[in-house]
C-alpha cells in the first residue's frame, strides 16, 4: 500500500525526467520490489500521464506474469505507482557496451518470441539498452513495458511488422556486443 511505501525506505534506482516515474527498490513481505512511482511529480504529470502509464504498464505486466525473463509479481500500489519483484543484475547500457555470456542473446530471442506468442505483446522500446537486464545468473530480463502494445487485434502483416521491430532492436544490441554469434538470418533481418 501507499502507507507501506511511505513507511519503509525506498532506495532510488532512477529519477528520470519530469514526466517519468521515479524508480526505486524497497523491502516488503520478505521480498525486494522495484517501485515505479509518479507521486513525486507535478499534479498534472501525476494525474494525467502517471495514471495512464501506470494503468497501461500494469496491464502489460499482468499479461507477461509467469513468462520466463519477464518481471514477476506485478501489482498496482495505487493509481500513481506499481511494483514488481526485484531481480539483481545490470543493464546492457554502458560504455564500453557490456558483453553478456554466449547464451544471453539466444535466450533473449526465445523470451521475445514467447512474449509475442503467449503474451500477445510487442514491446516497442528494446532499442533502449536500459530495458534489457543481465541478471546475476546471466539470464535476460526484459523491463519497462510502458510502450508495449497488444497485438491480438492487429492484422497479420501489421502484427509481424510490430514483432520484427522488437527483434531488430535486440539484433542491434547483439551485433554490437557479439557479432560473431549473430548469424546470417539475423543479419538479414537487420538489412545488413
Amino acid at each position: 500500500s501507499r502507507a507501506d511505501l511511505e513507511r519503509g525506505p525506498v532506495r532510488p534506482l532512477h529519477e528520470g525526467r519530469w514526466a517519468n516515474a521515479v524508480v526505486g527498490t524497497c523491502e516488503s513481505g520478505g521480498h525486494r520490489w522495484v517501485v515505479k512511482d509518479f507521486r513525486a511529480r507535478s499534479f498534472l504529470v501525476r494525474n494525467l500521464i502517471g495514471r495512464f502509464l501506470v494503468r497501461r504498464e500494469a496491464r502489460s505486466l499482468a499479461r507477461v506474469d509467469g513468462l520466463p525473463h519477464m518481471p514477476q509479481g506485478v501489482f498496482r500500489i495505487d493509481a500513481h505507482a506499481l511494483a514488481y519483484r526485484y531481480v539483481p543484475g545490470r543493464s546492457l547500457r554502458g560504455k564500453p557496451p557490456y558483453v553478456p555470456g554466449p547464451e544471453y542473446f539466444p535466450a533473449l530471442e526465445r523470451a521475445l518470441a514467447t512474449l509475442h506468442q503467449q503474451g500477445g505483446l510487442a514491446h516497442f522500446d528494446l532499442r533502449n539498452a536500459k530495458n534489457l537486464l543481465v541478471t546475476d545468473t546471466g539470464d535476460p530480463l526484459v523491463l519497462d513495458f510502458q510502450s508495449a502494445v497488444g497485438t491480438g487485434w492487429m492484422p497479420g502483416p501489421l502484427r509481424r511488422f510490430a514483432e520484427q521491430v522488437d527483434f531488430a532492436a535486440i539484433y542491434k544490441h547483439w551485433k554490437k556486443r557479439s557479432p560473431e554469434t549473430l548469424g546470417p538470418e539475423r543479419l538479414a533481418a537487420l538489412g545488413v
